[in-house]
């Protein structure tokens, strides 16, 4: 009971967050701003002291569980959201960022509490192998919402569109510029957390190695693999023609990532739940010899 109040708690703070910055579209008190920074920082607050909470009481946290995972990246994701609007204070950013920090901890809810099969993995491996690929997660969202933003204020100045004081959008150099530096900070990070993995299974004490055919292995590899081409793509394309361009590979970036995250949902996967991937298999049941039959 206690763990699900805390998360009513501040998955609501996120939620009002998100309702102010609809309001926005209509009316914009004096007073909006401050409620906008107070919703959002009393989630944050919420949401930290329950990660602290877990990790005190899992040994093999932090990010031992799907359920963790997810919390640790809409947690990341909601510092940015809060920097942002310290930042850019009259943009409209929470109406892309936060529903994607409201749907991280949804997933959340649903994901299991359990700690990840292989919970006999070297500590320190484990921690990297999460920790950069909850920042990957991160980034790859981070150019998403970016190069959402860029198409939608492209295609506003492209259409002419009066531009309205209740709903502004960062410059598109401004936009571009984050676009094209997420992309940079997921490829890196993300082909960081797939070393780790790698190097992690090798250290398995169970001898199991790395399996290949793993759907999260597999999933993950194709991401990575795309994230380098976009970036060589990016890298290649000339600066001056490169905006939208960059905002699509981000946008299939994301694609990826919903993939990576479904099978990472799955109990198939070596990621999967603990309970079901690391239980030991059951001993044959040993039937009792029937007794001899007297002879006659």
């Amino acid at each position: 009971m206690s763990s699900g109040v805390n998360m009513l708690c501040f998955t609501a703070s996120f939620g009002v967050a998100l309702a102010l910055e609809f309001m926005g579209l209509w009316a914009r008190p004096r007073w909006r701003r401050l409620a906008v920074v107070t919703a959002a920082l009393a989630g944050l607050v919420a949401q930290t002291w329950y990660l602290a909470n877990r990790a005190s009481s899992s040994p093999w946290a932090p990010l031992s569980s799907q359920h963790d995972w997810y919390l640790a990246a809409a947690w990341g994701l909601a510092i940015v959201y809060l920097a942002l609007v310290l930042y850019q204070p009259k943009a409209s950013i929470g109406l892309f960022l936060l529903p994607v920090v409201l749907a991280l901890i949804g997933a959340a809810r649903f994901a299991s509490t359990e700690p990840m099969a292989g919970a006999e993995m070297p500590r320190i491996w484990g921690i990297l192998h999460g920790v950069f690929l909850m920042l990957g997660t991160i980034a790859v969202l981070l150019g998403f919402v970016a190069g959402l933003m860029y198409l939608v204020q492209s295609a506003r100045l492209k259409n002419k569109a009066p531009l309205s004081e209740r709903f502004r959008l960062p410059s598109l150099e401004w936009l571009e510029r984050v676009n094209a530096r997420s992309l940079i900070a997921a490829t890196i990070l993300v082909g960081l957390g797939f070393v780790t993995g790698v190097l992690m299974r090798l250290a398995m004490r169970d001898g199991s190695g790395l399996q290949w055919s793993d759907p999260v292995v597999i999933s993950l590899s194709g991401m990575f693999s795309w994230l380098v081409a976009a970036e060589a793509f990016r890298l290649a394309y000339p600066a001056a023609r490169r905006g939208r361009k960059v905002a699509y590979l981000t946008l299939a970036g994301f694609v990826f990532l919903v993939i990576t995250l479904g099978t990472f949902m799955s109990s198939k996967s070596m990621h999967g739940r603990g309970g079901e991937a690391a239980s030991p298999p059951r001993a044959a049941a040993i039937v009792p010899a029937a007794p001899p039959e007297d002879s006659p």
